[in-house]
């Protein structure tokens, strides 16, 4: 999500005006921006009413300056969609609301950021009206002098030709207000997001040993003798003992020729064998 549109990076020096512009507005005044997409948002930031503002046949820049550190933004008029006056309630107190002059444009995503203009040489109903009235003619001549670079159709041209000329805001304290809608906008950019830092390499400065030689060590060649003579000593007691696989085939072997050699209807003592087989092997 966007979070801010129109104030630049704070100790950003905007530089001058370009050659030719013109000045037609400048006071002092608190300055917001809001996100209109948002019902009930809280403002994206705000700055006191002690903010130079001044308007030119371009755009509106502000800047404001506290503490040794300038904050300011600005806002061309390629942007705004609506323009609209909101007159402040008549109560007193906690529940009074100021009067302001609202700049809302198009923004990238589906958003709506909107800048705010209210209090200070804007206190009243009537001081937003005369400049609401002074934006509106300076936004509607600047899109009909730049409609072939904009891109605005001649329908759109026309209709911005008559609100160059009106109607007038003209708003009273506590009243509903005017919005004034004004053709061929263009969507506001989105900020420039800064490029992620890049994640830190740990390095390992933990030593690699290499492969260690066997160092010869006292006894060493006895204990590989001992070695071999028990590998020895393990094959010569196999060869004694053949396994169990061996003595089953000879067994069998046995008694089939004993079988063989029976008379006929004659028994053959096989269990006698056997025992004298395995007898002997326990």
């Amino acid at each position: 999500m966007y979070h801010q549109h129109f104030l630049s990076a704070t100790g950003s020096d905007l530089g001058p005006l370009d050659s030719g512009e013109r000045v037609l507005w400048r006071g002092r005044c608190a300055v917001a921006e809001y996100a209109f997409d948002e019902a009930s948002s809280l403002p994206r930031w705000t700055l006191p009413e002690e903010t130079d503002v001044i308007v030119t046949d371009r755009r509106v820049r502000f800047v404001h300056v506290a503490d040794g550190t300038q904050s300011s933004g600005e806002l061309f008029w390629l942007w705004p969609q609506h323009l609209r006056v909101q007159p402040g309630n008549r109560e007193t107190g906690r529940n009074a609301t100021v009067t302001q002059i609202q700049l809302v444009c198009v923004g990238p995503a589906g958003t709506y950021p909107a800048l705010i203009f209210a209090g200070g040489d804007l206190a009243t109903v009537g001081d937003a009206d005369r400049l609401a009235n002074l934006l509106r003619k300076t936004i509607a001549h600047f899109r009909v002098e730049n409609a072939d670079l904009i891109g605005v159709p001649a329908p759109q041209v026309r209709m911005l030709s008559r609100l160059a000329i009106g109607p007038e805001f003209s708003n009273f304290q506590g009243g509903t207000g005017q919005t004034v809608t004004v053709l061929g906008s263009v969507p506001v950019p989105a900020p420039e997001q800064p490029e992620p830092e890049p994640e830190p390499v740990h390095q390992d400065d933990t030593p690699v040993s290499g492969p260690r030689a066997h160092a010869d060590r006292p006894g060493r060649e006895a204990d590989a003798l001992r070695a071999e003579e028990a590998m020895r000593a393990e094959q010569d007691s196999r060869s004694a003992e053949p396994d169990l696989a061996s003595r089953a085939a000879s067994l069998a072997a046995r008694v089939a020729n004993l079988v063989s050699e029976a008379p006929d209807g004659g028994q053959t003592n096989l269990s006698a064998y056997l025992d004298g087989e395995y007898g002997s092997g326990r």
